[in-house]
């Protein structure tokens, strides 16, 4: 048991490596996924990781570690990563990043994502998107998108209003997917 443990906190700290700190405190968890860009643009790689907790959770969190930082920026449960068959990654957008999940349920086929920018106040959550259909009854499902820094969304072609802005990344959290957003 411990040379299992042990080689995942290596893994762990090697691909968190140079950020200050090794590691989450769960050194069971695991490592997702990791992207790493200039996003702060100091010419300094920056490294956003993707990190599962192996105590039951079925929601990975996310470490944003910026180059001129003393701690990283931690967003709780941010992607569905063990419910129905779901997997979570990331993938680096030209002015940040993107945390996308995936997976299914019942056959219903589902993806949903956020989007984070960055600006002034540091990194947030410009962005959700969800998109769900069931292969053997084309009328089920949805698509929904919501654009925080506009103030606006879409469902099913049928706009929407959001009020407050784009999220601080350290704020998001699933209670701020907006209502016409979530999956009902």
């Amino acid at each position: 048991m411990w040379s299992r443990a042990l080689a995942l906190w290596v893994l762990a700290s090697l691909a968190l490596a140079g950020s200050g700190e090794l590691a989450p405190l769960d050194v069971l968890g695991s490592v997702l996924d990791v992207v790493r860009a200039d996003w702060d643009e100091d010419g300094v790689l920056d490294r956003a990781v993707l990190w599962q907790p192996e105590k039951g959770e079925d929601l990975a969190n996310l470490y944003l570690y910026l180059s001129g930082a003393t701690e990283p920026v931690v967003a709780t449960g941010v992607a569905w990563s063990r419910f129905g068959g779901s997997e979570a990654w990331l993938e680096a957008d030209p002015g940040g990043f993107s945390v996308l999940s995936g997976g299914s349920a019942g056959g219903l086929r589902w993806q949903e994502g956020i989007s984070i920018a960055f600006g002034e106040g540091g990194p947030r959550v410009v962005g959700y998107s969800y998109h769900s259909y069931d292969p053997a009854n084309p009328t089920e499902g949805f698509v929904c998108t919501a654009d925080f820094a506009a103030g606006k969304g879409s469902r099913g072609g049928t706009a929407f209003a959001i009020a407050g802005g784009a999220l601080l990344l350290s704020d998001w959290s699933y209670a701020r997917i907006p209502v016409p957003c979530q999956a009902r």
